[in-house]
């Protein structure tokens, strides 16, 4: 069973985070850019105000979950870690389900045009990169990450099975580190505009 790893962090903390992570057991990562917001002055004066953040993604064994949060927290980087159950079952009980594809950059459009095909009405892309592995290129010492992009699909939970069944018969998905589709119930879904 997969657990995903989230941690939001201050811009330029998730190498650092993603190294401690890799030296427990974690395979690799994508990080994204964000910005945070403090929802009062008194949490902005304490540092958690307006900021550049980081998110980094990190699918693990579940074997080696307390092994990576032990790391983590030995780093003492500030941020918020959370874990997920990856398993790619969608939960029954919720009536909303978020699918989430990380994969290599320039195929979300395709993937998200095999959604529509089975009845998803939209998503959102985000621009990511994965995290440098000891085989990655390297120019001039630094290593050359993969772009990658993130597919996010919000969807009731009778159409979102559908969906998530078209886009696994992919065959590009199958080939080992191409990318990672994982579900999470969606708590409360609400359309603005």
């Amino acid at each position: 069973m997969h657990k995903m790893l989230v941690a939001i962090l201050n811009r330029g903390s998730a190498k650092d985070v993603m190294s401690s992570s890799r030296a427990s057991g974690a395979l690799g990562g994508t990080i994204t850019v964000a910005r945070g917001t403090a929802p009062s002055s008194l949490l902005s004066i304490l540092g958690f105000g307006d900021s550049k953040k980081e998110i980094l993604y990190s699918l693990l064994d579940s074997e080696c979950v307390d092994a990576v949060k032990k790391a983590i927290k030995k780093s003492k980087i500030k941020g918020v870690l959370f874990i997920l159950n990856a398993s790619g079952e969608i939960d029954m009980q919720s009536e909303y389900v978020m699918i989430q594809v990380i994969c290599e950059s320039g195929y979300a459009e395709d993937i998200m045009d095999v959604a529509r095909k089975a009845g998803a009405h939209g998503g959102t892309i985000v621009n990511a990169h994965g995290t440098a592995t000891p085989e990655d290129t390297k120019f001039f010492g630094y290593p050359i990450v993969k772009e990658k992009e993130m597919l996010l699909i919000v969807e009731k939970r009778e159409k979102a099975e559908r969906v998530l069944e078209t886009i696994n018969k992919l065959s590009y998905l199958n080939k080992k580190g191409k990318a990672i589709i994982f579900t999470l119930p969606v708590e409360s879904f609400q359309s603005l505009g």
